[in-house]
């Protein structure tokens, strides 16, 4: 059933309803998260946490495969985390990719290469149904750069590889705050 209404009406509704829509802008409030994900590859997605009080322990267990036991500390643990989007009806198609920075409780800039990377405990997991090829691995190829912007917020830029399993992301461009 069609209704008849007066062509000013329908005009009325369709200026209400463009001019309430509001446009979100990037600016950087405190109550902003901040990310940015940039490096994200398109077949997945990707998510920034900030972890206060916490450290990550880097065991090998009888395989001499890495895993992570994460304790208390008065550390700050930053994770990045890629997770490529699954195909449909394959409950074996799972990939997850996270890299693992702690950085002391009070941060102060920083500019890491190669095994000085070791300073901040960067850890490389990868998660997937691809034997020989997952696990926690220690990053010490790249350079890592931290700065400091105002009121605890900070720039994380992070260049890695690893030459013991492939990966898919290799670069981190983070925004982010401590609150």
């Amino acid at each position: 059933m069609f209704i008849k209404m007066p062509i000013q009406v329908l005009v009325l509704f369709l200026l209400i309803g463009a001019t309430s829509c509001k446009s979100q802008t990037n600016t950087m409030k405190d109550s902003d998260n901040l990310n940015t994900y940039s490096n994200c590859p398109d077949n997945g997605d990707c998510s920034f946490k900030v972890l206060p009080n916490t450290s990550n322990i880097f065991n090998t267990d009888e395989f001499d495969i890495g895993y992570l036991e994460q304790i208390k500390t008065d550390s700050i643990l930053l994770i990045f985390e890629y997770n490529r989007h699954k195909t449909p009806n394959n409950p074996d198609d799972y990939h997850i990719e996270r890299v693992y920075i702690e950085l002391p409780s009070k941060p102060q800039p920083l500019a890491l290469n190669d095994v000085a990377l070791q300073q901040v405990n960067l850890l490389f997991e990868r998660l997937c149904y691809c034997k020989g090829e997952t696990g926690v691995y220690q990053i010490s190829n790249g350079s890592l750069t931290l700065t400091s912007l105002k009121q605890n917020k900070f720039h994380l830029n992070l260049h890695f590889s690893t030459s013991e399993v492939p990966q898919s992301i290799s670069e981190i461009d983070e925004l982010f705050s401590l609150k």
